[in-house]
């Protein structure tokens, strides 16, 4: 009986070996296919890179307790409204807590689209380790660009412009 468990217990593992070695991690890689999101709109629903599909998206992470973070917002605002038609940003909010992000977002008078990554699944797979973090994502779902620290709007500009011209 005692053989019978060991066995039964080895092809336990060899088992879980084989389920966990085909489960790869998701990861970042400019010039492979963008990590899916694991994030919620303000609304409590998941989001998903195919809501945007056919356009660039500007993927940019940030926390409210981030300087530079909140300094970007303004400019990513306007240039949303001037690339709306080729490019979408998205905000991916990075805070931990269950903060009111809706009301930051209304008194900096931001309307692109906000996701929260409360659970961190989002950030690993884009191998985020600060904020702000940018990623870009072309049409066809590949990732094209990241971008570490604050950008200033001509920066920002630049990217955008540079992505409406490669369509």
């Amino acid at each position: 009986m005692l053989a019978n468990a060991k066995k039964f217990g080895g092809i336990l593992l060899i088992g879980a070996a084989l389920l966990l070695n085909g489960c790869k991690e998701e990861k970042a890689e400019i010039g492979a296919a963008a990590p899916a999101l694991a994030a919620y709109d303000l609304q409590g629903n998941q989001v998903s890179l195919s809501q945007w599909q056919g356009k660039h998206v500007f993927l940019n992470f940030w926390a409210s307790n981030c300087g530079g973070c909140l300094a970007e917002m303004p400019a990513l605002e306007k240039l949303s409204k001037e690339f709306g038609d080729s490019i979408v940003v998205v905000g991916i909010n990075t805070d931990k807590d269950e903060m009111n992000i809706q009301a930051l977002l209304d008194e900096r008078q931001v309307s692109f689209p906000n996701v929260r990554d409360q659970l961190a699944i989002t950030q690993e797979r884009y191998q985020v380790i600060g904020t702000p973090t940018a990623y870009l994502i072309d049409p066809q779902g590949k990732l094209i660009g990241q971008y570490v620290g604050m950008l200033n709007e001509p920066d920002l500009k630049a990217i955008f412009e540079q992505s409406r011209q490669k369509g």
